[in-house]
């Protein structure tokens, strides 16, 4: 190869030159461009016989001069390469009668579309022709097929009659030269498959095609089973070596190449394109590829998304792309990377996902390829979020410096690897202690001593189970000799599940102990008072059966004795005897009277209402009176035994202040229930009483004491002369 004739700065490797001078064909290899990058000693010879040479050295302008009138032909060429397709088969003829096949085949950056080589392959067909004359026949399949790299097979007769096979065919096909001639396709019995694995018949072999219909083949891949018994790939093509027509069957040479190699070699570089691709997109960072003039040769759908961008803006400049306040220092490392060939860690300004600016963590790096542009890849790391974090933790310090100054609780830090402890100048003014008289066994010793134990046995608890939580209440002696209620909550932080540190803050409960102190105290003697009052109606009810028994059943008992003591010598006996019974009947009612409204298992045998009735008609059997009584026969289902008791007491117990008090001739009794509350209303139009002056009598306080054990409240309305209304409201659950 002439050096000289070189147009890039790029030199071939040895082994590569070596191949293509050992090759026949001319071979050229171009930039996406079609500038000629290298060419073998073939091309050399073909293209200095041209007697008008494009002074520009490109390849579709040596074409156009080399077979003029196929202008189309760079047309092919330009699409092939745009929809990323091999082209091999382009037969041209020149000017001297020569026929080319010409050959197009494109070499991209793995993982990428990035276009970096393409190679064009001159074969002159006529020169193997040409020799045919020269020679005998029967050298001619010896030296002219034998000498070629694909395999070849000469079919005659509709079922593919094989008269001849080179040495690459045998080789490929696995079988010798006296399997294969005489012997018709079908008579050979290969399976064969379609590209996409699927079953190929004998009728949609290529050879047979060809015989049989004229067309010509290009480019064929199909699967056969060798004699092997293994699986190989096939690129075939066909020809038709004599005129095709319908009477004389033509002689058809199907060549074919064994690309079971390539195949998998696609396969492989197909897989590993995959994994590059996936794990590129996959990875959270954005990363790309770009040239040394700033164009993107590769960008994953990170960086994509963060700039907006799509396929179709590969090969785009990045100058274009970004905004002008981030190009220059954008570039600027750039060239740093490409002036020390090093990789470059920096921090960059830039765009987030969602289109904020942000700080990134940036890697820039030179690729090893043989590309005529120098590669540049990158990867960056959002840390716009730790960089935040970063300026808030400064933020943070210096409000918590601030905050112990003026916050009411009581901040505390404790190094637990150095035994030193911190407490915030709120805890002095607390105390009555400077900060310099504390450390850590000074503070326990001014624990009380009825929580100390306790307290550091708590502490050592927490950290030999690694809990980061604890919190524990104690008396602390303050430098005024007084003690006050603090609680301790503190965040223990381990290192390698060691505890290193806590933090914490006290908070003073010594006034909310005293108010719950007080708190007790008053609930002490509400329950003191309420005993009290328990006692008082205890003492006033028996005082009221004594009187009952005493002024009632003790003066019918003592009528019915004297009336009994007559009998004797009495003329009408049994008059008297009678009378006798009466009274006795009547005493017998009258503890009946009393039996019941004590026995509270009344109101649980019979239900509500027919006792309160009962209570009704005895106030009408006293004094006569109305008495209007309200009260929904379906609460006996719905309100529990203890419920109905209370009702039936209060209202027992109101009456009978009616009776002797309020000298009513009507009252009015009404028991109603909504969702949330159940409601007693007993109203009379008697004299009434000033609430402000006559304090509650014992009645009154039993009333409210059994209201307020149901958790409900009691209302009086009243006023001398006004009559009264009692509210009694039971909240229900």
């Amino acid at each position: 190869m002439n050096p000289t004739f070189t147009t890039n700065n790029r030199e071939m490797a040895p082994w590569l030159e070596s191949i293509l001078n050992d090759c026949q064909d001319a071979v050229f290899i171009t930039d996406r461009h079609f500038n000629m990058l290298h060419w073998n000693v073939t091309a050399e010879e073909l293209w200095f016989k041209q007697p008008r040479r494009p002074a520009k050295k490109n390849i579709v302008d040596f074409l156009n001069g080399l077979f003029p009138g196929y202008h189309e032909l760079h047309s092919q060429l330009q699409r092939a390469i745009s929809l990323d397709e091999q082209v091999e088969d382009i037969f041209v003829t020149a000017p001297d009668g020569k026929t080319y096949r010409v050959s197009c085949y494109t070499h991209k950056f793995p993982g990428t579309h990035f276009l970096l080589d393409v190679v064009f392959i001159l074969r002159d067909l006529q020169a193997t022709i040409r020799s045919k004359k020269e020679i005998r026949p029967g050298v001619l399949y010896k030296t002219l097929l034998n000498s070629l790299e694909e395999g070849v097979m000469l079919l005659q007769g509709d079922q593919g009659t094989i008269v001849s096979a080179n040495n690459k065919a045998c080789e490929i096909i696995g079988c010798g030269q006296d399997q294969l001639i005489g012997r018709s396709l079908a008579e050979i019995g290969a399976k064969a498959f379609k590209e996409d694995g699927s079953p190929m018949s004998i009728e949609e072999y290529p050879g047979l095609i060809t015989l049989r219909t004229g067309e010509i083949i290009h480019q064929r891949i199909l699967g056969v089973i060798n004699a092997q018994g293994r699986m190989i790939w096939l690129s075939a093509n066909t020809c038709l070596l004599e005129e095709f027509n319908e009477a004389v069957p033509g002689l058809v040479a199907v060549i074919f190449n064994d690309v079971t190699a390539c195949r998998e070699a696609e396969s492989r570089l197909s897989e590993s394109e995959y994994i590059f691709q996936s794990f590129m997109n996959n990875t959270h960072s954005p990363a790309w590829i770009i040239d040394e003039d700033g164009y993107i040769i590769y960008m994953n759908d990170i960086f994509k998304g963060v700039w907006k961008l799509n396929d179709s803006h590969l090969y785009t400049n990045m100058r274009d792309l970004m905004p002008k306040e981030m190009v220059e220092q954008y570039v600027a490392n750039n060239q740093r990377v490409l002036e020390t060939g090093q990789p470059l860690i920096t921090l960059e300004n830039s765009l987030r996902q969602d289109g904020s600016n942000g700080v990134y963590i940036v890697y820039k790096f030179l690729l090893q390829t043989s590309t005529p542009k120098r590669l540049i890849g990158g990867q960056s790391i959002d840390i716009t979020e730790e960089k935040r974090a970063q300026e808030e933790i400064v933020n943070v310090n210096e409000r918590f410096y601030y905050t112990t100054k003026a916050t009411s609780d009581y901040i505390w830090d404790w190094n637990i690897e150095k035994g030193t402890i911190y407490r915030s100048e709120p805890f002095s003014r607390l105390t009555g202690y400077t900060q310099n008289d504390m450390d850590l066994f000074w503070l326990l010793e001014r624990i009380h001593i009825d929580d100390r134990q306790r307290i550091m046995h708590h502490i050592n608890d927490c950290i030999m189970s690694r809990n980061n939580y604890w919190q524990d209440e104690y008396r602390f002696l303050c430098a005024d000799g007084s003690y006050k209620y603090l609680l301790d909550k503190g965040y223990i932080i381990y290192k390698d599940g060691i505890a290193v540190r806590a933090i914490g803050a006290i908070q003073d409960l010594t006034e909310k102990r005293k108010l719950e102190e007080e708190l007790a105290q008053q609930k002490e003697k509400e329950r003191l008072r309420i005993n009290q009052a328990m006692i008082a109606g205890q003492e006033y009810e028996r005082n009221e059966i004594s009187k009952e028994l005493h002024d009632n059943v003790n003066q019918i008992l003592s009528s019915a004795m004297i009336l009994l003591s007559t009998t004797k010598g009495s003329d009408e006996p049994e008059a008297l005897i009678d009378k006798t019974s009466q009274y006795i009947n009547l005493a017998i009612q009258e503890i009946r009277k009393i039996s019941k409204s004590l026995n509270s298992s009344i109101v649980k045998e019979v239900g509500l209402i027919d006792p309160v009735e009962d209570i009704i008609k005895n106030m009408q059997l006293v004094r006569p009176m109305v008495v209007d009584f309200e009260c929904d026969p379906e609460l006996e289902e719905v309100l529990t035994h203890d419920v109905q008791l209370m009702l039936y007491r209060i209202i027992q117990e109101q009456t009978n202040n009616i009776m002797r008090y309020a000298e009513a001739g009507y009252v009015r009794i009404a028991i109603d229930k909504s969702d949330t509350v159940l409601t007693l209303v007993i109203q009379d139009n008697g004299k009434g009483f000033d609430v402000n002056v006559q304090p509650k009598g014992i009645g009154l306080l039993n009333i409210l004491n059994r209201a307020e054990t149901l958790g409900g409240t009691l209302a009086i309305d009243t006023k001398p002369m006004g009559g009264c209304r009692l509210e009694v409201k039971i909240p229900l659950g």
